[in-house]
């Protein structure tokens, strides 16, 4: 690895460290430098993407994903331009010759595409036979002329054979076309002709299967090839094999999400100071250290693995004001506040400029009024500095409560009271604005997917009920859907509004009497792109339930899944599209769980887009209303 590319690597895994314990300010500005450097670096375009989807600016985290789709995908090339087609098809206005591209940009067709997408909107109207006849007159009119365009029509008519069923049709399709010349080893066939065997499921046709994904795994960096083969060899009864491959399968799934290994949390952190007791907290599946380790690294591996002793012992022979700020973390782990307090001002004496030292003296003089501590700010224009840093930090990131908080202690130290209470009123009525919007009545958190041309993408956005004041007994309906809405989201918003007013009565008419009261609103965000299908009608039903209630839906959780009405306290779910990309992108979000019908779980278990053990850390299952309450407001909901 060469000097360049670590001086991009070391920030970029910090800044996955920081995003992990939710330090998404600090965070992005890692990843601002990086791209001060290297604009299109889209390692640090996507972890800038994660961000701001962490952050709910979904307009940006779009943008970013936008430019990373951008970059080539190879391997799955045609089957990008032919899901494309197929999306393009399914719209309504689909049959123009051009397609919106962004404002006020518009794209003319090329005319391949125009008969391809033709195909397609038969395909989509019940004719498969037709659509199949129609891509063969289009691969016998390219024969011979375009390579390109023969090879996407031909791979489109062993796409609708797939589609429709024809398993062993798909298969002869894809098979004769590899014996013409130049197609005997083309990627996009032949990762099609994998997914057609693993389908059709013969132990003849896994095995040639496991013989393409093993041959693409040499050339392609895709984390669905591990996927596939983890899946193809316990189906095989190979379990070590399959073994192997799962652990690879999540560890590269959850590199490319920005979830660090261990190995990378002790490496970041034996470089730049992190607080231990951020770190202590993670999860990790593994708990490998780095190949090669210094006595730091050792030591923070250890203190995260339980053994503070051994790591006391390492920090002690360091001489560096890093090693004394772990050694601080771990004395204040311990209740050791004195010696804590000791080895901070140490630190901060040789090291005045580390922002999270002066967090914590700051913090600590708030808490005990260390007189100690006072003394060390008062004296050498100590106080400047650490002010200097404030306003620094301030000026990048003025909503954040804990700078403010830092400003009034250090105002308090300097005996400035009245400026200090100012600062601190400032403080808490950011702290408060902050719990509200954690945990926020009506406002819940919906599982959904982003479709880039070819390309899917998981996306948490939020819906929104709320009520107003009708007058006894002259309200109860829902006066106003907002948002970018298609006919059908619309209409399933009512039908789910009225199914969950029913339900809220049946199960809790001693906190339900006043339904009839309000008039209620409900509004989807991200309104500059339609948002449609049936899947947003769970979420819906918790944002409504949420203020029927007037109980808060914690904000780490979301959900997706069709909402049925069998009666009016009974309310099924019905299994959603594309499931694996929404756990990808409830993963993505760094959430707690998401919630989805128990009728995808077979899906999910069979995915190679999602390694199992991510589905078992974040993944819930709800079969009705009822069971998705309860995982979503507790068990002593029924009861309180």
């Amino acid at each position: 690895m060469n000097d360049a590319t670590s001086s991009v690597d070391e920030p970029l895994r910090y800044a996955t460290v920081l995003t992990e314990i939710g330090e998404l300010y600090d965070a992005e500005l890692a990843v601002a430098d990086v791209l001060e450097r290297e604009p299109e670096n889209l390692s640090a375009l996507d972890l800038l993407a994660k961000i701001k989807h962490m952050r709910g600016e979904l307009s940006a985290a779009i943008g970013c994903w936008a430019r990373v789709h951008a970059g080539t995908h190879p391997g799955e090339a045609a089957l990008m331009r032919l899901s494309s087609l197929l999306q393009l098809a399914r719209e309504e206005k689909s049959n123009a010759n051009f397609v919106v591209v962004g404002p006020y940009q518009l794209w003319r067709k090329p005319a391949a595409h125009l008969e391809l997408e033709e195909v397609f909107r038969l395909f989509l109207a019940r004719r498969p036979e037709e659509a199949q006849e129609r891509a063969s007159e289009l691969a016998r009119k390219y024969a011979g002329k375009d390579a390109d365009l023969y090879k996407l029509a031909v791979l489109a008519r062993a796409w609708i054979a797939e589609m429709s069923g024809d398993w062993d049709g798909a298969r002869r399709i894809l098979e004769d076309l590899g014996s013409e010349r130049g197609f005997e080893t083309d990627d996009d066939r032949i990762l099609a002709l994998a997914r057609v065997y693993e389908q059709i499921g013969t132990p003849e046709l896994l095995e040639k299967a496991v013989h393409i994904y093993r041959h693409c795994e040499e050339k392609l960096d895709g984390i669905s090839i591990l996927g596939h083969l983890a899946l193809l060899y316990r189906r095989l009864g190979r379990p070590d094999d399959a073994a192997g491959y799962e652990k690879r399968f999540l560890s590269l799934f959850r590199r490319r999400m920005h979830r660090p290994s261990f190995a990378d949390v002790v490496a970041a952190a034996a470089r730049r100071y992190v607080p231990l007791s951020k770190l202590v907290s993670l999860r990790f599946p593994e708990k490998e250290p780095p190949e090669t380790s210094t006595p730091r690294e050792r030591a923070i591996a250890r203190a995260l693995c339980g053994d503070r002793e051994g790591a006391e012992e390492l920090l002690r022979a360091g001489s560096e004001p890093l090693d004394r700020k772990y050694s601080a973390d771990l004395a204040e782990l311990r209740g050791d506040e004195e010696t804590a307090e000791r080895l901070y001002l140490e630190s901060f004496e040789a090291d005045p400029g580390d922002p999270r030292t002066v967090e914590w003296l700051l913090n600590h003089f708030e808490a005990s009024r260390s007189d100690r501590v006072a003394g060390h700010f008062r004296s050498s224009g100590r106080a400047a500095g650490a002010e200097a840093l404030l306003e620094a930090a301030l000026r990048r990131a003025p909503q954040r409560p804990s700078l403010w908080r830092q400003k009034s202690a250090l105002a308090r130290i300097m005996g400035r009271e009245e400026e200090a209470a100012q600062l601190e009123q400032r403080a808490i009525a950011l702290e408060a604005a902050q719990t509200r919007t954690r945990s926020r009545v009506g406002r819940s958190l919906a599982d959904a997917v982003y479709h880039f041309v070819g390309r899917a993408k998981g996306l948490i956005h939020e819906v929104w009920a709320a009520r107003r004041p009708a007058g006894p007994e002259r309200g109860g309906f829902l006066e106003e859907i907002l948002g970018n809405l298609t006919p059908e989201l619309t209409q399933t918003v009512r039908n789910t509004f009225l199914s969950v007013r029913e339900y809220a009565l049946a199960k809790w008419p001693h906190r339900t009497g006043d339904i009839l009261d309000y008039n209620y609103t409900y509004k989807a965000t991200k309104e500059d792109e339609p948002s449609g299908g049936l899947s947003a009608g769970l979420p819906s039903a918790l944002a409504f339930l949420s203020v029927f209630l007037n109980r808060p839906i914690p904000q780490d959780i979301a959900s997706s899944g069709i909402l049925i009405a069998d009666a009016h306290d009974v309310d099924v779910l019905r299994p959603v599209g594309e499931v694996a990309y929404k756990v990808r992108g409830a993963y993505n979000r760094n959430l707690r769980r998401v919630i989805l019908p128990e009728g995808n779980r077979a899906e999910l278990a069979s995915s190679p887009l999602v390694p199992a053990a991510v589905c078992e850390e974040i993944v819930a299952y709800a079969s009705n209303l009822d069971e998705a309450v309860v995982l979503t407001f507790g068990e002593d909901v029924w009861i309180q």
